[in-house]
């Protein structure tokens, strides 16, 4: 077996998104709402997204071919658990108009990355450092897949966060503050990560192993982000 520090990475977001599904499970219980149903069903479909790539990094660092399916696979989850944030952003935002009307384009959308992620002949493979590479091959379709992925990612997580962030201000509740701090941190960070790893990595050839701090950095931040608000729940 030949493990990657990018299976590793994932490995501790894995944990750190359960305890956040684990959380948004208990928010449901008590609020017994759509919003908060909503959000729960994302934390599952994103663990459900770094699973496939913890198995991949942990087990099959070496074999191009599995982590070929998992780059497919994982696409093809991302662009459901987008469509349920466009859902969940319509139905805050927009309460006189459908929700279907944002998740049904932008789950086409998703649709269409992944059958352009699965048709790009991706040559991944384990760096020196022990970070896989996906093996971006320098194309107009891979970068226009990339585009894709990224726009997708901040025309949704930003807007959420907008949406978000002055509850900070206005809500009295710390359980409430810290709950809409986590999906800021969430929310922000995932845009970021994506950018480095369809973007940056592909274009400037930088080292993976880059994105792979920026996820263990960006779990630690979340880790403790829920754990000092823990306390607040009722």
């Amino acid at each position: 077996m030949t493990y990657s520090i990018t299976g590793f990475s994932y490995l501790i977001l894995f944990f750190v998104l359960g305890y956040l599904a684990h959380r948004f499970f208990q928010y449901w219980k008590k609020e017994k709402d759509t919003i908060s149903k909503l959000w729960f069903y994302f934390a599952v479909i994103i663990e459900i997204f770094v699973f496939i790539k913890v198995i991949g990094g942990l087990f099959f660092a070496n074999n191009p071919a599995f982590l070929k399916i998992t780059l497919d696979a994982a696409a093809f989850i991302q662009a459901f658990a987008l469509a349920i944030l466009a859902y969940l952003l319509a139905y805050i935002k927009f309460p006189r108009i459908s929700p279907w009307v944002a998740f049904i384009p932008v789950f086409i959308l998703g649709l269409i990355a992944t059958i352009l992620t699965a048709i790009i002949p991706f040559n991944p493979f384990l760096e020196p450092s022990r970070a896989i590479n996906w093996g971006f091959p320098s194309s107009m379709i891979s970068f226009a897949t990339s585009v894709l992925r990224v726009f997708l990612f901040t025309t949704i997580f930003i807007p959420l966060i907008f949406v978000l962030f002055p509850q900070i201000k206005t809500s009295k509740d710390l359980y409430v503050k810290g709950k809409i701090l986590g999906l800021s941190i969430v929310l922000l960070s995932l845009p970021l990560i994506t950018l480095l790893e369809f973007l940056l990595i592909n274009i400037l050839k930088l080292d993976p192993i880059l994105r792979d701090i920026g996820i263990i950095i960006f779990s630690i931040t979340l880790f403790i982000t829920l754990v000092l608000t823990r306390k607040t729940v009722r």
